[in-house]
């Protein structure tokens, strides 16, 4: 059977070679894979931290080989991030375990020389026990990349947009988030999905954000829990729960949800709707409605339609008869970067003119689909400001039919209800210990 490490390695190299995103690669190997769950905990510790630190890696290895990385092989340099994200930032491996599996994994997939060289390399980094770091006087830009392992021209963006912050939150982003539930109140009750959870020895604590919310403390993956599968709950995080909450939709209401998939808050908004009234639920991708489709399926829904529809082309058909409609818009996913870490490393990251340009024709367009008197949310999990509050101020002054709504509702912590009284909240990993989330609520007027 192939090793944890092994493993590991073999997504982290679909992950640069191929180009595939790291999540999806990951939950594929673990499907596929039958290592036991300790072993599963050690991959996901080894694939997400060495992606949420390779700047900070490779740098390492730049200080510790007169080679260039380019002039390592593909699975080498892999194999030495690996080692060195286990010296230096996994406690409870030993170090010759570390330098030893490398070593091995090197003899398998290179030559030995290359075997040599990453055992020479590994112990010398062992000797030095600290992680090398460059001056941060010649540069604060570099010495924050490389400490952080973020990109210089996105380093450089959250300190031209958040001064003196700039470090908290990229400290943040690379901050393990907590793992969130969500109660389905159509199955259970928050108290008794908590005494459930104990007795298969998951230990969860109510959520700072949302009563419909729980930590998972300690315990089991509930993914792997039967209740898990008989609907009494979804895995959704503490922002994101917020959306629903903020939109407030009521039984009976007509309710669109314009990018759904996979359909966490489609679900949210059905619970909240008592199971009464109608969601259609709408995606850019055929394929990605089978997950919406799956999800309220184990749910117990039975008021969401799906279709296959560009929310960024306009629908004439539509136009005046939703009651709410759901906006959550793709966005560049900031706020999201400690749970998705290879989304800092995609090219041309913060050029944000063409994402602006398709969030905005999605506002434009899915305004007209709201009846007189109906509401709307847009949210985004990115901390941008030019994605969030900056575009909806224009999309105000263009359409003065539209004003802000107080979104704060008593299922949501009181700091969060008030920030959300003048009608947008951003939420950031620093402040709020949560995803970076923003969430406006608008009216359309007569």
């Amino acid at each position: 059977m192939v090793s944890a490490r092994e493993t590991a390695l073999k997504i982290l190299y679909g992950t640069e070679k191929k180009d595939g995103y790291l999540n999806i690669l990951f939950d594929h190997s673990m499907q596929q894979s039958e290592l036991a769950r300790e072993d599963r905990a050690l991959v996901k510790e080894l694939v997400f931290g060495t992606v949420q630190y390779q700047i900070t890696l490779d740098y390492a290895i730049g200080c510790f080989s007169n080679i260039r990385l380019k002039k390592i092989s593909p699975y080498i340099l892999q194999i030495l991030r690996l080692g060195l994200y286990q010296l230096y930032f996994m406690n409870r491996i030993p170090m010759s375990a570390a330098v030893n599996e490398s070593v091995k994994l090197a003899k398998k997939y290179g030559h030995s020389a290359s075997a040599g060289f990453v055992n020479a390399l590994l112990h010398r980094a062992a000797r030095e026990k600290k992680l090398p770091l460059p001056d941060r006087k010649n540069s604060e830009t570099c010495y924050f990349s490389v400490k952080y392992s973020h990109p210089e021209d996105l380093t450089r963006w959250y300190q031209r947009m958040f001064g003196d912050r700039a470090e908290a939150l990229l400290s943040a982003n690379n901050q393990r988030p907590p793992l969130s539930i969500r109660v389905n109140p159509l199955k259970t009750t928050k108290a008794g999905l908590v005494k459930q959870l104990e007795k298969e020895g998951v230990i969860a604590s109510p959520s700072l954000l949302t009563d419909c919310g729980l930590i998972i403390e300690r315990g089991k993956n509930p993914e792997q829990l039967q209740m898990y599968r008989e609907g009494h709950f979804s895995i959704q995080g503490q922002a994101s729960q917020l959306a629903a909450l903020a939109l407030a939709p009521k039984p009976g209401d007509l309710v669109m949800d314009m990018c759904s998939a996979p359909g966490g808050k489609t679900a949210h908004l059905a619970e909240l709707m008592e199971n009464l009234g109608e969601i259609l639920a709408f995606d850019l991708y055929e394929h990605r409605l089978k997950a919406v489709e799956d999800n309220v399926k184990r749910l117990g829904i039975g008021i969401v339609k799906t279709a296959q529809m560009d929310a960024a082309q306009e629908k004439c058909e539509y136009f005046g008869t939703a009651d709410k409609i759901l906006l959550d818009v793709p966005c560049s996913g900031l706020g999201i970067i400690r749970r998705k870490p290879d989304i800092k490393y995609k090219e041309g990251l913060v050029e944000f003119n063409e994402l602006r340009q398709i969030q905005k024709n999605i506002l434009n367009i899915c305004s007209k689909y709201l009846k007189i008197e109906g509401e709307m949310v847009y949210s985004t999990c990115t901390v941008n400001p030019e994605e969030n509050t900056e575009l909806i101020e224009e999309f105000l002054k263009s359409h003065p039919e539209f004003e802000l709504l107080p979104a704060g509702s008593t299922h949501m912590s009181q700091d969060v209800q008030t920030k959300l009284s003048k009608g947008y909240v951003t939420l950031y990993p620093d402040l709020d210990g949560c995803d970076g989330f923003f969430i406006c609520k608008m009216k359309r007027r007569a």
